[in-house]
Parts: structure tokens; sequence; C-alpha cells
């Protein structure tokens, strides 16, 4: 009879421990990072009765966990992978933002400027059309000034979001120290603390969206860990920390150090492999640095283009022009420098005409100031009609031949003259006498700043390249993180359909045990009343 009520209660606690597990796996199915868990139970053997052995029930073996540790490992590097390239990918569509196109982008401000310029080439005594030209430059300026200010802007918040990581990756670092200690303590018992366990990983999973992380398991139970370029993590219960400093080399930016006992080492989106601090690592210090180069190139060109033609002309007064546009030492405190649109150089301070006494057929094709000109009085005299000498040139006198429709350059212009000279015929050069009505320098700058719209166009196109570069990559490790996420869940996931049907199941086998213990009672019943006659 103690045999038979012996295996009741063992089966009844069998029962009993399989309902547990079940409604443990029921109660859990939504928590974040639980593996299913499944008693394991063996025979507890047999005893020789001379007629052969006869059972003695079940013994709890143990409860353990449905886990992988290969597709938790593919996982954890899927979800490193994914956080940094959708961490860059967001950064850069705000980066794509600033750099809008539209009407209100820096190419159209350059159109607008040059339209402007346009304006003046047509009406070059009008002083409203030239007060224009100066608003149009303020408001390029400002353009290029607030796309900077944003791209500042965007480095701080990425600053702001590494120093947030950075403390959070040192608070699931103690975090999972503790775990560490916690685990290693209980291992001893010969039993895997499972909910530790699960816990355990949770916490390794999401130090991975932060940074990519190996793990290595150790006999004791405890895990270390590693970033990505080998730097040692925690070991044990010991671990180390990231500090978060101003970067030597540049004192706008934030730099990461990992702090290991004494020893410090700096930290870059190498080293971190993945994860949200790599993928604002890599747009901070590469893509948006390298469009705030771009934008103070663009901003050095305009300046210069501007600068230089507006140097080679002269107002409206005949004063030698001024800079259009300032920039500071970085090339982005962009500004206008002219207080107003009497400063706007749009003559040439020389103009080419044929002289009065000229027989010839001789004319004026073309005349165009190309560089510094001394604005002295220059003669051109045809010796010969294919001879000529120039007088009034700083460096004395030079003499040439002519061919029609050949161009003669010197002292920064250059001229093209067609037909047949006759001797004697000149050609002068002399200095502007109405540039309040001369807008061929204005002129010379919308044909030598159109480039600069192309200029522009191209960083646009870079960044653009880039941002879509970056969203198939953010699609791509999408789903690889979803088919790992559904390849664990395959292994360690909850069916509470399926736990329903074992709940019946166990539900079955404990009231059948129950039945045994209450068959092994009934016997025990009828022996001592048998014996109590």
């Amino acid at each position: 009879m103690a045999g038979l009520l012996g295996i009741g209660q063992s089966a009844l606690m069998a029962a009993y421990a399989q309902l547990q597990t079940t409604g443990h796996n029921i109660a859990n199915a939504n928590t974040p990072g639980y593996s299913r868990q499944e008693a394991v139970f063996a025979t507890a053997g047999g005893t020789y009765t001379g007629g052969g052995f006869l059972g003695m029930g079940v013994d709890l073996v143990t409860v353990q966990r449905s886990y992988d540790r290969f597709l938790a490992g593919e996982l954890a590097s899927s979800t490193a992978a994914s956080a940094a390239d959708s961490t860059r990918a967001a950064y850069l569509e705000r980066l794509q933002r600033v750099l809008a196109s539209g009407d209100e982008g820096i190419g159209a401000a350059i159109d607008d400027l040059n339209a402007a310029l346009a304006d003046v080439v047509n009406r070059a005594s009008d002083p409203t059309a030239r007060e224009v030209v100066v608003q149009r430059a303020d408001t390029l300026a400002l353009r290029i000034r607030n796309a900077d200010s944003q791209m500042a802007a965007l480095g701080r918040d990425a600053d702001d979001q590494i120093a947030n990581a950075a403390g959070r990756v040192n608070e699931l670092l103690t975090q999972f120290a503790g775990l560490n200690g916690r685990i290693s303590a209980v291992q001893a018992s010969g039993h895997a603390p499972n909910d530790l366990l699960d816990e355990r990983d949770r916490v390794l999973l999401q130090l991975n969206e932060y940074m990519k992380v190996t793990a290595l398991a150790q006999d004791d139970g405890t895990v270390n860990l590693f970033a990505a370029g080998g730097e040692g993590l925690l070991v044990g219960t010991r671990a180390a920390a990231l500090v978060v400093g101003t970067d030597p080399s540049d004192p706008s930016k934030q730099r990461i150090s990992l702090q290991n006992g004494t020893a410090t080492m700096p930290m870059s989106a190498d080293s971190f492999g993945g994860g949200s601090i790599a993928g604002w690592m890599n747009f901070r210090d590469q893509d948006l640095a390298q469009t705030r180069g771009a934008l103070a190139k663009l901003a050095g060109d305009i300046a210069q283009t501007y600068n230089d033609r507006q140097k080679l002309g002269v107002d409206a007064a005949g004063v030698a022009g001024k800079d259009m546009f300032a920039t500071g030492s970085s090339g982005l405190d962009f500004r206008s420098a002219l207080d107003s649109g009497s400063e706007l150089a749009a003559a040439w301070p020389i103009t080419a005409q044929l002289g009065a006494g000229n027989t010839g057929s001789l004319k004026i094709s073309s005349f165009d100031l190309a560089g510094a000109t001394s604005a002295s009085a220059v003669t051109i005299v045809f010796d010969t009609a294919t001879t000529y000498h120039i007088n009034g040139l700083p460096g004395g006198t030079v003499t040439g031949s002519y061919v029609s429709g050949a161009t003669i350059a010197q002292d920064g212009w250059s001229l093209t003259l067609r037909g047949a000279p006759a001797v004697g015929d000149e050609v002068q050069i002399v200095p502007n006498a109405s540039p309040g009505t001369d807008g061929r320098n204005a002129r010379a700058m919308i044909t030598e700043s159109a480039p600069l719209t192309d200029s522009f166009a191209t960083m646009v196109g870079e960044i653009g390249a880039r941002t879509q570069s970056a969203q198939a990559s953010r699609t791509a490790s999408a789903g690889l993180l979803s088919n790992a996420q559904a390849a664990q869940a395959e292994v360690s996931g909850v069916n509470l359909d399926e736990e329903a049907a074992r709940l019946m199941q166990y539900q079955q086998m404990y009231q059948a045990a129950a039945k045994v213990i209450q068959a092994a009672q009934a016997m025990f019943d009828s022996l001592l009343a048998a014996t109590a006659r």
C-alpha cells in the first residue's frame, strides 16, 4: 500500500509541477524576453520483488527553458545593426530637410540674387533694382547661416543622445553584473534559474540596442561582455564604465572613453560596432561633418565668385567695388558686406570705343573684363592692315599681328575685333564715362556664378544619396531583425493554444494521480476493516 500511495503522491506532485510550469508560461506569454519553460521528469526507478521490478513513480529532475544560444546571439547582433541603421537614417532624413532645395533653399536664394542682378543689367540706373540685390544677398547669407545653425543643432542633439545612451549603458552593465552574481550563486544548486537567465538575456538585448556586445559564457554561470573592438565591458561582476568628455581634437563635440579600473580608452564608432551610439557617431563624424564642410566650401565659393567680380567693377559713382560677402574663420559666419545698393559694382571701370577718324571697316565684336586692370587709357593703333601696336599699357608699348575675329588681351581686358582696318585706325580703351548706366559687370556676375547653383544641387544630391542608402540599410536590417525575432519566438515563445491543451492534459493527469491515491486509501481501509474482525 505504501508503494502505491508513494507512486500516487509522486504522480500528483508531477502533475502539479506541470500545471504550475504551464500556468507560469501562460502568465508570461507577453513578457518581453521570456522563454517558455518545461518540467523535465525521470522515472523514480523500481524495487525487486522476486517476480520482477515494480515501479516507484516519477521524480522531477528540473525545470528547463526552451533556449537556443545561437539564435539569441543572432538576435542580439541583428538588434545592434538595426538600431545603428535606424538611428543614422532618421538623422540623415532630418539633415536632408535642412538642405531643402525648394523655394526656401540656398539654391533658390542664389537664383533670386542672380535674377535681381539681371534687373540691374536691364535697369542699371534704377536705385531700387540695386537695393533689391542687397536684400537678396542678405537673404542668401541668412539661409546659409540658418542651414549651418541647424546642422550644428543636429550635432549637439547627437552628442546629447550619445551622452544619455552612455549613461544607460552603464546602468545596464551594473544590472548585468548584479545578475551575474545572483545566477552564479544559484547555479551551485545544480539547477538553472530560468527567470534570472531570461532577465539577463533581456538586459543583454537592451545593451545591443546601444552598442554591439559579444557575450562569452563561463563555467560558473556568469557571462563576460566585450565590445565589438574587443574592449572588455564586464568580467564576472566587475563592470567597466563609459565616460563622456570633450573631444581634445574638436572641443565642439563629445568623446566617449571606456574606463576599466585606472585604464581609460577612447571609443570610436568602430569600437561600438553597432547600436544607436554607433549610428549617432557615424552621422555626427561622417555625414554631418562632410555636409558642413561642403556647405562651408560652397559659402567660400559664393563669396569668392561675387567678391572677385565686385572688385573688378565700379559702382554708379565710379568708385571701385568692395566685397559683396564676408566670411568668418569657419567660412560659415557668412554675411552680406554691402550696406546699400549704391555700393553694387555693376559697371566696368573701362570700355572700348573706335577712333573717331577711322576709315576702315573695323568693328568691336566683344569686349570683356576678365581680371584686374590699371584702368588707364590705352590705344591700339594699326600700322598696317595686319599689324598693330598698343600704347599706354603699364608695361610699355606692345606690338602684335591682327587677324579678324582673334582676341587681343592685355591688362585684365580682352577685345575681339572684326573687319579690315585702315592704316592709322585706332581702338581706344578708356575709363567708363557713365558707370551709373552700365550693367556689364553685373552680367558677368550672373555668368560666373552659374556653377554655384550646380554645386549646391550636387551637395543636395550627395546627402540625398546618403539618405537613400541609409534608408535601404534600415529596411534591410529591420527585416533581418524581424526574422531573428521570429526564429527565436519559434523556439522560446509561448503558444497559448498549446499551453491551453497541455493545461487540460496535466489537469487530467492530476485527477488520475488523485484517483491512484484514492485507490490506495480504499485498499488500506479495506485491509484495516478485514483485520478488525
